[in-house]
């Protein structure tokens, strides 16, 4: 039985796979497993899976027909026999010692999560972001106090006290099967923060390590993705409702979290009317007046909309909120040409989003 299994979901990643794979086998911890589950890639994907197989035995590959990222890692996780659970995204890579540093402090200090920062790949430079709680050891009583009541919202809007992302970290096996499997396949928005935080919430202790920069999340900058989605709106609904039920069953353990959920869901709420705006979204103006006013009465976003203090937020996300409170759709479309033009302008793309939405940072 490995120490570690390493899960890698995969889709239609072929220009970046080989570095991705290259980067975990080179890892200096050696007790591992790799799964990778090829969710029915249509480029050169599984014939990547399959000869990386050939020439290493700690590789099994899984190929089943194209179902999410979340049914990829429900995939990954019946089939793994490690004691701890970590997953690598397939377009990025991890430094050399990511899993021995993981897996060194999960053996010191016997916890369910160890996590570690990460560094932010663009195309012309990198950012690193370290986890707003501070480094060290937190047993249950340390994690009521200090980390659950930033979790979700830190005082700093869409700032976590803790990055969603579950690639960034090591669980113990039983811990994420207790969450994993409880995760709605739909969900193809936030669906880190959905098996995330529930597991964080489990948890009896966990480990942050200090300055250790292992995981490289490559961002894709939104020229490169830019489209409309449909059904971004519904995408978030799905979410909602998983993490409404997580407020139910740990309203004893985080007497904020309903208001934590509010700041996270209005974030979403700016994101998907900002899809709605998409330059590619080729509906008539009428029409998206229509579908951004039915969004705002729904029960989630009208509550967080109306609810939450502007205090801590950037000016942008003051001036799209007040203009959503007062229903001035037709103003938030002329506010939102003109973030366009300015950053046409001055040659730059002002968001970055992390494929498959487990991950996004707006500048």
């Amino acid at each position: 039985m490995p120490f570690l299994s390493i899960i890698v979901p995969i889709y239609n990643t072929e220009p970046y796979l080989n570095m991705c794979l290259d980067s975990i086998l080179r890892q200096e911890f050696v007790d591992f497993e790799l799964i990778l589950v090829n969710d029915g890639s249509t480029d050169n994907c599984s014939v990547i899976c399959d000869e990386y197989a050939e020439a290493d035995t700690r590789i099994t590959v899984i190929h089943q027909a194209n179902s999410g990222a979340v049914s990829a890692r429900k995939a990954g996780l019946s089939a793994a026999k490690g004691q701890y659970i970590g997953y690598v995204d397939s377009d990025d890579w991890i430094e050399v010692d990511m899993y021995k540093s993981l897996c060194n402090a999960a053996r010191d200090f016997d916890v369910d999560i160890v996590i570690c920062d990460i560094v932010e790949n663009y195309p012309l430079q990198e950012v690193k972001r370290a986890q707003l709680v501070a480094p060290g050891l937190y047993r249950k009583d340390r994690l009521k106090k200090e980390v659950y009541p930033i979790m979700l919202y830190s005082g700093e809007y869409y700032r976590f006290g803790l990055f969603p992302s579950l690639s960034n970290k090591i669980f113990k096996r039983d811990l994420l099967e207790k969450n994993l499997f409880d995760v709605d396949e739909k969900i193809c928005m936030g669906d880190d923060a959905a098996c995330t935080y529930p597991s964080l919430f489990d948890a009896e202790s966990i480990y942050i390590l200090e300055n250790q920069y292992l995981y490289h999340y490559r961002q894709h900058t939104a020229s490169m993705t830019a489209s409309y989605d449909q059904l971004f709106f519904n995408k978030i609904l799905i979410l909602y409702e998983q993490l409404k039920v997580l407020k139910h069953r740990k309203a004893d353990l985080v007497p904020n979290f309903t208001e934590q959920l509010q700041y996270y869901f209005t974030y979403l709420m700016i994101a998907a009317v900002n899809n709605e705006m998409n330059r590619f979204n080729y509906k008539r103006l009428h029409e998206k007046r229509i579908f951004i006013k039915k969004m705002l009465i729904h029960e989630a976003f009208h509550e967080s909309l109306h609810t939450i203090r502007m205090t801590n937020m950037p000016l942008k996300s003051k001036a799209y909120i007040w203009l959503l409170r007062k229903k001035q759709i037709l103003l938030l479309f002329m506010l939102n040409r003109i973030n366009r033009w300015i950053s046409d302008c001055k040659g730059l793309i002002p968001t970055f989003t992390k494929r498959k939405g487990a991950y996004q940072h707006e500048n």
